[in-house]
């Protein structure tokens, strides 16, 4: 037959496990919300301080029915170029995309690709000769304007590329790209990254950036 302290023993056994469980239940509540709130805490930083970041600003424009520019279109892939090596974005925010914990050395634009919204456009070109996606193959001019030097620990941005897209009846559409670097652009890049990741590392490179580039247009 159970004894009074056999039950007293059994009861502290239960109470110590739920209390463990309980604030194992919190933490766990607790890492959920900050990586909901914070989303730029998880793998968005600067893996060491040689580690490095590129921005490229790229923008799609399409003589597409408005509903398909209703989704405010973008790339679903932008890569650059090392050497042999094509590297994707990791991040990205608005229009711009990030290329994080890079090494140094010379980078410079590879390819981008946007899929195409095929039922807004299937409606609007029935008759046209329109592929499933938009695959930008960046001349040379553009590829030899955006190469970029890369130093350890340094964010830097490659430049904007504008993208326009004329469907023809019965064609391929015809794409442009327009490519610019200016420092307000720069600035604009820089602070776009700072306020949308403020307690990122990259964060805080980028407002020292701004720092930096609105003291020359004083």
């Amino acid at each position: 037959m159970e004894t009074k302290n056999e039950r007293m023993s059994e009861v502290k056994k239960i109470s110590k496990w739920e209390q463990l469980t309980s604030g194992v239940f919190r933490k766990i509540l607790i890492l959920l919300l900050v990586s909901y709130l914070f989303p730029e805490c998880s793998s968005f930083g600067p893996k060491n301080s040689q580690s490095s970041l590129i921005i490229v600003h790229m923008t799609i424009v399409k003589d597409e029915m408005i509903l398909d520019e209703l989704i405010d279109p973008r790339f679903q892939k932008v890569t650059l170029r090392k050497g042999e090596k094509s590297i994707e974005y990791s991040e990205s925010s608005g229009h711009y995309y990030y290329f994080q914990n890079l090494k140094e050395g010379q980078y410079e634009i590879f390819d981008a690709i946007h899929l195409l919204n095929r039922g807004a456009s299937d409606f609007a070109f029935g008759s046209t000769k329109q592929p499933n996606k938009i695959d930008i193959d960046f001349d040379l001019d553009d590829i030899r304007k955006s190469r970029i030097d890369l130093l350890p620990g340094t964010v830097v941005f490659m430049g904007s590329f504008h993208v326009t897209v004329d469907f023809k009846f019965q064609e391929e559409p015809k794409i442009t790209v327009r490519y610019s670097k200016t420092n307000e652009e720069e600035l604009a890049a820089m602070d776009h990254l700072y306020k949308n990741y403020p307690r990122s590392g990259w964060g805080q490179k980028a407002k020292n950036r701004v720092k930096l580039l609105s003291s020359f247009t004083q």
